[in-house]
């Protein structure tokens, strides 16, 4: 495998004497899980196919390259596996959230290790990027950091705002709303009725309402949808839009408008 190291591939290493077929299998599924969720949070879609590039025996080991269907347009697999690998060995090292990791990142991040957790099995993923290979080692270190960063969510009844993107009925019906402030994505689970209303208003601002969900840091990872309401985008009311709110008191809107800008 040393031949192509300088390719855009990614994939780990389980030592030990003894590796489960049900294991191998189980830790490849989470790291294609990780780096959907990664490339998704960077680029607000999921179009990479991870395909099988190389294997060996013994200390198990599996890499694979990308492939792009003509439909999923053109994505910086570097910067996905780039991020993956960097929040990785963030989260090995220190309770601290990546940039790209969502909550269902993380919890892909810990998986990794629970399912290759054992006594005899250490694991390790790797990467090519920009011509240069990368190994982290994580281990227990993550789980603990993980399980400190997320936490047990809490569930309010509540609203979230955000512009209103990406849909799909693949697995769950959901579609995510990007903060306007930070841009994190939010998760909104739906029935078909509620994601048919909310095509209506794809690319919009939109409130959710809903049971939100929401991690030990109280940042909003989710939410069960019961209505969605676009804002609207006509243009901002002008000073002579509300010269009636001012009529009692009899002030000047021009003079209050001086006064706002200059305060």
């Amino acid at each position: 495998m040393d031949q192509a190291r300088n390719e855009k591939r990614v994939g780990f290493h389980l030592s030990g004497e003894d590796v489960s077929v049900g294991k191998f299998i189980a830790v490849a599924s989470e790291l294609t899980a990780l780096l959907r969720e990664v490339e998704a949070s960077l680029t607000g879609a999921q179009g990479v196919e991870w395909q099988i590039a190389d294997m060996r025996v013994g200390s198990a080991e599996l890499a694979m390259r990308p492939h792009l269907p003509a439909l999923a347009g053109r994505v910086d697999v570097e910067a996905v596996i780039g991020a993956a690998l960097e929040g990785l060995a963030t989260v090995e090292d220190i309770a601290l959230r990546p940039p790209y990791f969502t909550d269902r990142a993380l919890r892909c991040a810990k998986s990794l290790v629970v399912a290759s957790r054992d006594d005899a099995n250490a694991l390790a993923v790797f990467g090519g990027v920009k011509g240069a290979h990368r190994r982290v080692a994580i281990s227990n270190h993550l789980v603990a950091h993980v399980d400190e960063l997320i936490g047990t969510a809490s569930v309010a009844i509540g609203a979230l705002e955000g512009t209103l993107e990406t849909m799909t009925i693949h697995g769950a019906t959901t579609f995510n709303i990007y903060d306007a402030i930070n841009g994190r994505r939010i998760v909104c689970r739906c029935d078909r009725d509620s994601l048919f209303m909310a095509h209506k208003h794809f690319g919009k601002r939109v409130a959710v309402s809903g049971a939100v969900s929401y991690n030990a840091q109280g940042e909003a990872t989710s939410i069960k949808v019961d209505s969605v309401r676009a804002f609207q985008t006509g243009p901002l009311p002008q000073a002579k839009d509300i010269r009636g709110l001012f009529a009692e008191n009899k002030v000047d809107v021009d003079e209050w408008s001086r006064f706002v800008r200059e305060d």
